[in-house]
């Protein structure tokens, strides 16, 4: 689009007309004609109605591919504008001044002699990260925003400090020497001297409790936590004393559980993981005959548990109590499966299963698991006797007799166990051989008829006490060589001494005496921390008598001196401090052990009591049965006597029999392991319980038909 001249006036496009006024805004000098004024000289033609117009201005339109026309486009004219004055403006002339420039010096060039200078060479550069690299940085997330905190103004109120009391500094003093010093002596004793003390009485006791189960003294960590627990208003004391107990369980007994359980009721405490305390927990209900408590708490002891294996078995006594006989199989056998056999659980587990199986007519089974008995049990010899009924059972006469006349040799002649020669007349009299029915009748005549008169004759003398009974067993245990005691046999005393009703309490009676013993340890390590204390108060003392003499020298040292001098002085008051702390200590545990000494007499005594009843009631039981079998003596008499009449008039109307087996003394083996008993000599240990007897049944066929009904 060009432009056209006029007269006077210039006429331009108006796509120039910017250009001008931008111009005429950058010249900047002050122009004599008039303001510039544009005037419309042609409006312009707009465009087609086809076409589109851009925000521009600027027209377009749409071509597709499809189309076989080139379209004629109207894009219409520019509008046209005129200027009322030259467009040319004058400029005034621009006078510059210019400043001369102070050229600077140039600097020399430093040249370096390349065989004089070592140079190094330049390396590529190192690539410090890749595409890869930089894709493996982890995106950090924007933290959040955090507002200002609001801050209060200050209000200080000061407030008295609350010092510590003289007891306070005391327990500190104590736990130092109980946590940090790992000196337990020290600790009990300073911990003891509160324990009387109205204020801090309980707080002491507890850890005078703690201190002493460190010590080996389970009595006094029961008694003065137990005082904590039940006496305390604090609850957090109640709390931390009873964990104390539950978690030590492993230093009280059974009977403790008595106390400990309802504070653990009381307090709601969580003990699921204390399997030790559950343990305890089953026997005692056990004992009491509260088998719901028994099964609540084997259900927190794991498979996991060291005491996983005890658990089953009583879980197969309570069983077996509910008449559950089944499952008391079951979990009695898991045991013997699992156990060691030298364990005393694992013997109670073989007896009790046996007398299950006894009690189902499982006798085979019954047999085998009387034989899983351990021999250095005390229930062995009534487990044998119980093993050669289930021999009687299923007719195995021969292996009842043999196994009977074992019991009955001098190794077991002290033994007391008159229901062996019931079970070895029976199992003659099963084979006819009534002879030695009548042999073994008379043995336990001769033997346990004079035991039965003395043994009554004690019994029915007066109204015995307990203790009387309990004199007897412990009369005979400071001296085992005793044949007999106020009458009572030897072999008879045995027989209650090992029994488990007094075991038990003999052992917490040992418990006690083993306590005071420990105490006595105690006392003994402080008097030997003196001894220490004062020894090691020589070597300070001989030095400092050695600076003395130097520092008369005129060329010592006198500073040095003065201060090995200063060193030793600190050294040698430590060292007596110590002694005074530790003499302190010795005489006040020598005061709490006489009052421990009095209440663990106090216990024993009632121990002693539960003992001593146990031995009554056990001497009672055993006087009765042995009564019973010698009434039975008379019955089995007539029992041999009637069976041999009819063994005779079988012989006499012309019925054969077998012959009388006429063995050697020597023993023989058969394949079972069984060794053929006809002989005087020795026995080996592992062989009891496989002895049969050489004599063979000579019954006749009607005959053993019958004696196999009785």
């Amino acid at each position: 689009m060009g432009t056209k001249k006029t007269n006077k006036n210039l006429k331009i496009s108006y796509g120039s007309t910017m250009a001008l006024t931008l111009l005429l805004a950058l010249s900047g000098q002050a122009q004599t004609a008039k303001p510039e004024i544009l005037k419309t000289i042609d409006a312009g033609q707009k465009p087609s109605g086809d076409l589109k117009i851009k925000s521009s201005k600027v027209p377009t339109y749409e071509i597709h591919k499809n189309s076989k026309t080139i379209p004629l486009l109207k894009i219409g004219t520019e509008p046209t504008f005129e200027a009322s004055v030259s467009p040319v403006p004058n400029f005034e002339p621009l006078h510059l001044k210019f400043e001369k420039i102070n050229p600077q010096p140039q600097v020399a060039l430093v040249n370096f002699d390349k065989k004089k200078q070592d140079v190094a060479k330049v390396g590529p550069a190192i690539s410090l990260a890749s595409g890869q690299t930089l894709s493996q940085i982890p995106d950090v997330k924007a933290l959040k925003e955090v507002s200002e905190p609001e801050l209060k103004e200050t209000n200080p109120d000061p407030k008295d400090i609350t010092t510590f009391k003289p007891q306070q500094y005391k327990i500190l003093e104590g736990l130092i020497y109980l946590d940090a010093i790992k000196n337990d002596s020290m600790a009990m004793a300073q911990f003891a001297e509160l324990l009387d003390d109205k204020e801090f009485s309980l707080e002491a006791n507890y850890l005078y409790g703690v201190a002493a189960s460190h010590l080996g003294l389970p009595s006094e960590f029961r008694s003065s936590l137990l005082k904590a627990a039940k006496q305390s208003k604090d609850k957090d004391l109640q709390v931390w004393a009873t964990e104390t107990l539950v978690q030590n369980m492993g230093l009280l007994t059974v009977a403790d559980i008595k106390e400990i359980d309802p504070l653990v009721q009381k307090l709601e405490l969580d003990t699921t993981k204390d399997d030790t305390y559950h343990l305890f927990r089953a026997k005692y209900y056990l004992e009491a005959g509260q088998l719901a408590q028994v099964e609540e708490s084997l259900q927190w002891i794991s498979e996991k548990s060291p005491h996983y294996n005890e658990s089953l078995l009583i879980s197969g006594l309570s069983s077996y109590r509910q008449a559950q006989l089944d499952e008391a199989i079951k979990d009695l056998s898991s045991v013997l499966k699992k156990t060691d056999k030298t364990l005393p659980m694992r013997t109670i587990a073989a007896i009790t299963l046996a007398r299950i199986y006894f009690q189902k007519s499982m006798y085979k089974e019954a047999y085998t698991t009387y034989l899983e008995v351990e021999k250095t049990h005390p229930l062995w010899l009534q487990a044998m006797v119980e093993q050669a009924w289930t021999q009687i059972m299923i007719q195995d006469y021969e292996g009842a007799a043999g196994n009977m006349f074992s019991l009955h040799t001098d190794f077991f002649k002290n033994a007391f166990n008159p229901e062996s020669y019931v079970v070895r007349t029976v199992g003659y009299l099963n084979l006819c051989q009534f002879g030695d029915s009548m042999q073994a009748l008379s043995s336990l005549g001769r033997k346990y008829a004079p035991y039965y008169t003395r043994l009554e004759k004690f019994h029915s003398t007066g109204k015995k006490s307990s203790k009387e009974y309990y004199d007897i067993v412990r009369t005979w245990l400071k001296n085992t060589d005793l044949k007999e005691v106020e009458g009572v046999p030897r072999s008879f005393i045995v027989e209650l001494a090992r029994h488990p009703s007094f075991v038990a309490q003999q052992k917490l009676i040992n418990n006690y005496e083993d306590e005071i013993t420990a105490f006595s340890d105690v006392t003994l390590k402080l008097v030997q921390r003196e001894k220490d204390l004062l020894k090691k108060q020589t070597e300070p003392n001989q030095e400092l008598n050695k600076i003395r003499l130097a520092l008369l020298e005129p060329k010592a040292p006198v500073e040095k001196l003065k201060a090995d001098e200063a060193l030793l002085h600190k050294k040698l008051l430590s060292y007596k401090y110590q002694y005074g702390q530790v003499n302190k200590a010795r005489n006040t545990v020598k005061d709490v052990r006489e009052k421990s000494y009095a209440r663990i007499d106090k216990e024993k005594s009632i121990v002693r009591e539960k003992a001593a009843d146990a031995i009554k009631s056990r001497y009672s039981k055993l006087v009765v049965d042995l009564k019973q079998i010698l009434d039975q003596n008379e019955v089995l008499q007539y029992e041999v006597y009637a069976g041999a009449g009819e063994h005779i008039r079988y012989q006499a109307s012309g019925g054969d029999v077998p012959n009388r087996d006429t063995a050697s003394n020597a023993p023989a083996r058969d394949k079972d392991k069984s060794v053929k008993w006809n002989f005087k000599g020795e026995i080996w240990e592992d062989e009891i319980g496989h002895f049969r007897s050489s004599l063979k049944n000579v019954c006749a066929e009607d005959n053993q038909q019958h004696a196999s009904n009785k």
